[in-house]
């Protein structure tokens, strides 16, 4: 019963977090809108991995309707992150590409340390990072046993964009 309980209580820290995060983006990192692996965030990720792609080539790999898509790829183009131009082959195709400015957003976003994290000591940011290390491992297992695919897609872009900034 008291491991469930301690299980119980860091649940609902995470839970916590989470809420707060987002709070936090929204208030505090008001400059510009926070890249996540929701939406947009998830494009510009999908772009930097390979470049040039259809929206429906976008859609596929990334396991997003179309039309959701689109409305994100619309949004990214009137941030100038991308640019959509037809294809030589098929002019029925739009192929997305990133901007400069959506590369340096990725590269920007990848590189910044929240500041909250300077309430932690040193001793105690390596404990957090092997923390959530041994978390992010688990969850990536639980994904990839759900779905091998989507598992490998998602840890390959991460590891890529934002996990080898910060190793030393």
């Amino acid at each position: 019963m008291a491991n469930e309980a301690k299980a119980e209580l860091a649940a609902g820290k995470l839970a916590e977090y989470e809420q707060l995060s987002k709070i936090y983006d929204d208030i505090v990192k008001q400059t510009r809108p926070h890249l996540t692996v929701e939406g947009q965030g998830k494009i510009l990720l999908a772009l930097t991995d390979e470049d040039h792609q259809s929206q429906r080539q976008l859609a596929t790999h990334l396991g997003m309707s179309p039309q959701s898509t689109s409305e994100f790829v619309a949004k990214l183009a009137k941030r100038n992150l991308v640019t959509l131009s037809k294809s030589t082959k098929d002019r029925r195709v739009n192929l997305v590409s990133l901007t400069d400015a959506g590369r340096q957003e990725i590269t920007s976003a990848a590189q910044e340390v929240p500041p909250f994290l300077q309430a932690l000591s040193e001793a105690e940011q390596d404990q957090l990072a092997a923390l959530l290390t041994k978390i992010t491992n688990a969850m990536y297992a639980d994904i990839d046993a759900a779905n091998p695919t989507l598992g490998v897609k998602f840890h390959k872009l991460f590891a890529a964009h934002y996990l080898k900034r910060f190793k030393k």
